[in-house]
């Protein structure tokens, strides 16, 4: 064994087939191949690695590419629709979206333009059919202010009912005749506004209305304590055989049917005027013919007193028809500027001597303007206030008469009070009716004259009780 680590070789050799020996050639060429493919092995890699790179930066920059243009073709549209509905939100129904392409977005932009020129279409005829409305509703309440001016300044009394039997409208006539508030009565019920007898006539006509369409009936309701006639026009307002409601016109005819009575007395008045004043002067100058011729020789009281009574009767009846011709036929007014303080003054100066124990008051509350009036007339009427104030009072009292100027109405308002035994609330509405009277020696004509003159100078006069007692005349006349 050698020692020492020698190297020791052993050679054998042998003879190598054809075949083997192309075998080894082969194998020899390709590890020299390999050899040389492994020199190349780094740059190789190296250029794989930067065709991939490159491949990459061309996928990833392309892809970028493609989203913006995707994301360009999707947000142009979609802030081209938000601006338009900001520009739809102010108002502007005329912006319209350029429409690119045919996809869903086209679509979109489509119908947002479809939309605003529908919504503009629709505004204008919106804002047309606003301008029908209003000139209807002007029309229509130019009509209703029409009506409502004719419905305030007619004498007639007007009220409609609903079907349910609401007050729906009440003008100014109606509810001065029935002495209520419009505010009042409007929108409730007339159940629940009448009472009594009352609410049995609004019922009587109900049930007749229910049978008939219209209906006039005369009525006489007691208001305030005073009786008043009316003429009722009932129509029932219906459609299509329904029951809407019913209109209610009232026609008052107290006044009327006051006068009626005042003519007729006037006509009776004027008749027994003209047949007992004819006879009265002969009696009279008969019987004063009878007293010169035998008054002397007989010296006869009896026959004397006889005489003297004829005279005094035909004298009273002589003034009695004198007050009927007066009623008869009464003077045509002569109206003057005249001031009523002292016309007042004057008349009361007739009562100052003969009446000490009545105390007569003057008092103005404000500075009065003088009237157009008849003075005689109204020294008249002070006169008959005064008389019947003194037969009221009795042995002590005052009478008192105040003027008041009322600038908001134009108009002088005289109050004639006085503190006597006052009248009855039954009594108050016939006062003024021509021979009516609460004296047992009474003609009752004359109120009724002093309510003559005082409507031939277009006032009014009404009475009331004072307070604490007596009897208070008020008169207005218009400035």
């Amino acid at each position: 064994m050698p020692e020492n680590n020698a190297t020791v070789m052993i050679v054998i050799t042998t003879m190598i087939g054809k075949n083997l020996s192309e075998n080894l050639a082969s194998v020899s060429k390709g590890i020299e191949e390999y050899q040389q493919l492994k020199l190349l092995k780094h740059p190789v890699k190296l250029t794989h690695y930067v065709t991939l790179t490159i491949v990459a930066l061309m996928i990833l920059f392309g892809a970028i590419w493609f989203g913006l243009k995707v994301s360009k073709s999707l947000t142009i549209p979609i802030r081209n629709l938000a601006e338009g509905t900001r520009r739809v939100a102010e108002g502007n129904l005329s912006f319209r979206i350029g429409q690119v392409g045919d996809d869903e977005m086209a679509s979109l932009v489509q119908s947002f333009n479809q939309m605003t020129f529908d919504l503009q279409k629709s505004r204008k005829e919106l804002e047309y059919s606003a301008i029908k409305l209003r000139d209807q509703n002007t029309e229509i309440e130019e009509k209703r202010q029409y009506m409502e001016i004719i419905l305030h300044n007619i004498s007639a009394g007007v009220i409609s009912l609903d079907a349910k039997g609401f007050v729906t409208t009440i003008n100014k006539s109606a509810a001065a005749m029935l002495a209520i508030n419009p505010l009042e009565v409007t929108n409730q019920s007339y159940r629940h506004l009448l009472h009594g007898q009352h609410l049995t006539l609004a019922s009587e006509v109900m049930d007749k209305l229910a049978l008939d369409s219209s209906l006039n009936i005369p009525l006489k309701i007691t208001l305030d304590g005073r009786q008043k006639s009316f003429m009722l026009h009932a129509t029932a307002l219906k459609k299509n055989g329904a029951h809407m409601g019913m209109v209610l016109v009232f026609d008052d005819l107290t006044e009327q049917e006051k006068l009626q009575r005042i003519a007729a007395w006037r006509e009776v008045a004027r008749r027994i005027a003209h047949e007992v004043k004819n006879p009265l002067t002969p009696i009279k100058l008969s019987a004063q013919r009878l007293h010169r011729k035998f008054s002397g020789p007989l010296d006869d009281s009896v026959f004397n007193e006889c005489i003297k009574t004829i005279v005094d009767q035909v004298d009273q009846i002589r003034n009695l028809v004198n007050e009927f011709s007066a009623f008869a036929r009464f003077p045509t007014v002569n109206p003057v500027p005249c001031d009523l303080i002292p016309l007042i003054e004057e008349t009361i100066a007739l009562y100052r001597e003969g009446t000490p124990h009545i105390e007569f008051k003057l008092e103005a509350h404000n500075e009065i303007p003088k009237l157009n009036i008849d003075k005689q007339q109204f020294k008249r009427a002070f006169i008959n206030f005064f008389d019947n104030a003194i037969s009221a009072i009795g042995e002590q009292g005052s009478i008192t008469v105040t003027l008041e100027h009322l600038m908001a109405l134009k108009a002088i308002k005289i109050a004639v009070a006085d503190s006597g035994v006052g009248i009855s609330d039954e009594n108050k509405p016939r006062l003024f009716e021509p021979y009516f009277s609460t004296k047992e020696q009474g003609t009752g004509l004359g109120l009724s004259i002093v309510n003559s003159i005082i409507s031939d100078h277009n006032g009014k006069i009404s009475v009331m009780d004072n307070e604490p007692q007596g009897t208070k005349f008020i008169i207005e006349l218009p400035v």
